[in-house]
């Protein structure tokens, strides 16, 4: 009873700070020039900087030495979805729009916005390592193959190989998770006045995010939800064919306790919110994307505590 009290404590503080991000769209506080400042601040300053702040401050070289496993379990899972769904989305004769992103949707999560927050809130500061390692993997798979699927599917692939690897590298959360991963190697301690900012601007990452989150699910709007077998087949991959499988691949690789909890929970986060941004970039199925997001962010505050119940 203890673990499941603990569990809905921590998605209701997720779902109530989402609520006040639909709540103030709603008033019209949050506005289309809000959405496009905290989408760039998040990205492209405050993520990056809590990603050098967090590893710095939680990752040991203990933990690092023996990483390689908590970066292949979700590479393999991740793997794995992308084949399994590209079969599903066949099976069910999806348009080659809709193709792409439904297989974005099935293989890769929310793990920064709503994944690191939920996780934060379940397991403490201490899982940020474990996320970070998640959170690099999950990139890596969203900007070299889901990306790159949604661009070919709608005859927009001008980018080579080597522009796509550029572009991965050139990701700012990307180069704050290797930068962050530098100062443990080279075992650097940045001047506590920088420590002290940097640990204040990773403070407004999560309450940030999640009223980007809430505005996200106002901009779709609630009453345009509708769960079609496309949408029911992705909320099947995201929350229960995604986190077994993440259990099952943790066995043979020995991920356990701690690590394989955060790895569980990172797997079943909702649909990336980067889909519906390269799906409108790029011609994918806009509409499919958005509803993915939305229903899948709602449904995770069910499907979370059931989780912790069996973790």
């Amino acid at each position: 009873m203890g673990s499941l009290f603990h569990s809905l404590s921590a998605v209701s503080v997720i779902l109530i700070l989402t609520a006040c991000g639909y709540v103030c769209s709603m008033l019209g506080w949050i506005k289309p020039d809000a959405k496009a400042f905290l989408s760039k601040y998040l990205m492209r300053f405050a993520v990056p900087v809590m990603c050098i702040y967090s590893l710095r401050s939680n990752l040991t070289m203990e933990l690092l030495k023996g990483s390689w496993r908590l970066l292949l379990v979700p590479t393999l899972c991740s793997a794995i979805l992308f084949l399994l769904s590209g079969f599903v989305g066949k099976r069910l004769r999806l348009l080659p729009k809709q193709q792409s992103v439904f297989m974005m949707m099935c293989s890769v999560s929310n793990a920064m916005f709503i994944g690191y927050s939920m996780c934060r809130e379940l397991f403490g500061e201490i899982c940020t390592p474990h996320v970070m390692l998640y959170f690099l993997v999950n990139t890596a798979y969203t900007q070299l193959v889901g990306i790159t699927m949604i661009r070919r599917s709608s005859g927009r692939d001008g980018h080579s190989v080597k522009d796509t690897i550029l572009a991965f590298f050139k990701t700012p959360s990307i180069l704050g998770v290797l930068f962050g991963v530098l100062l443990i190697i080279v075992d650097w301690h940045p001047p506590e006045l920088l420590m002290t900012c940097a640990r204040y601007i990773n403070n407004t990452v999560t309450p940030l995010a999640l009223l980007m989150s809430g505005h996200i699910i106002h901009e779709i709007g609630l009453k345009n939800l509708r769960v079609d077998r496309t949408l029911g087949a992705a909320m099947c991959f995201r929350f229960l064919i995604a986190p077994a499988l993440c259990v099952l691949l943790c066995i043979p690789f020995k991920v356990d306790g701690l690590a394989r909890s955060v790895l569980v929970v990172q797997t079943a986060m909702p649909v990336l919110t980067q889909t519906v941004v390269a799906s409108t970039e790029y011609g994918g199925d806009e509409q499919l994307a958005a509803q993915g997001i939305a229903l899948s962010t709602l449904a995770c505050f069910v499907v979370i505590p059931v989780l912790m119940l069996l973790l």
